[in-house]
C-alpha cells in the first residue's frame, strides 16, 4: 500500500464521504460537488505521502473504466442518473466515484490486491448493494427494474474489482522491482 496510516485513514473518510456528497448530492442536484471531495481527498492523500506519481495510473484505469463499463448500463436504459439525459456518458458525480474508488486500491482497498477471488465477491455485492442505496436515495432509477440492473451491475463489479485490485499490485511490485 501507498504511505502511512494518516494517508489510508484519509482515503477510507475521504471515499465515504465522496460516496455520500456524489450520491445523496445527485439526488438532490449537487452531485458535481463530489469533485471536490474527490480533489480534497487526494489533496489530503498527497500532502501527507507525497505520493502522487503512484496514484496516477489508478486514476487513469478508474477513468477508462468509466468510459468503458458506464455505456454497459447507460446505453441500454438499465440505469437512468438524476437530472441526466446522456445516453452513453457517465455525469460528473459518476467520474469522481469512479476515480475515489480505483485510487483506493492504493489505500483503504489494498487488501484486496492479493485476493482477487474476493475481490470479485466484494464488486459483485458491494456493486449492487452500492447502486441500490444510491437508487433508494434518488440518485438514479432503474426503467427495466432493478433485477436487470442487478445482474449487470453484479458480473461487471466482478470483473473490475479484481481488475483494479490486480492493476494496483501490478503497480506495486513494478515500484518494488525498481526500487
Amino acid at each position: 500500500m501507498n504511505g502511512s496510516f494518516p494517508a489510508l485513514a484519509v482515503n477510507f473518510i475521504g471515499f465515504q464521504l465522496l460516496w455520500f456528497v456524489a450520491v445523496y448530492g445527485a439526488a438532490h442536484g449537487w452531485g458535481s460537488a463530489a469533485l471536490l471531495v474527490l480533489l480534497a481527498m487526494q489533496g489530503g492523500v498527497w500532502a501527507l505521502n507525497r505520493a502522487w506519481r503512484r496514484d496516477l495510473p489508478l486514476l487513469a484505469v478508474g477513468a477508462l473504466a468509466c468510459l468503458v463499463c458506464e455505456p454497459l448500463w447507460l446505453a441500454p436504459g438499465l440505469i437512468r442518473y438524476a437530472d441526466w439525459s446522456v445516453a452513453w456518458l457517465a455525469p460528473a458525480w459518476i467520474w469522481a466515484l469512479w476515480l475515489g474508488f480505483a485510487v483506493s486500491f492504493n489505500y483503504c482497498l489494498g487488501w484486496l490486491r492479493r485476493r482477487l477471488a474476493l475481490a470479485a465477491v466484494f464488486g459483485a455485492l458491494g456493486g449492487v448493494f452500492s447502486v441500490t442505496v444510491g437508487i433508494r436515495l434518488g440518485a438514479a432509477d432503474t426503467p427495466h427494474g432493478w433485477w436487470a440492473l442487478a445482474l449487470v451491475y453484479g458480473v461487471a463489479w466482478a470483473l473490475v474489482v479484481p481488475a483494479l485490485a490486480w492493476w494496483a499490485r501490478r503497480g506495486e511490485e513494478e515500484r518494488t522491482n525498481y526500487a
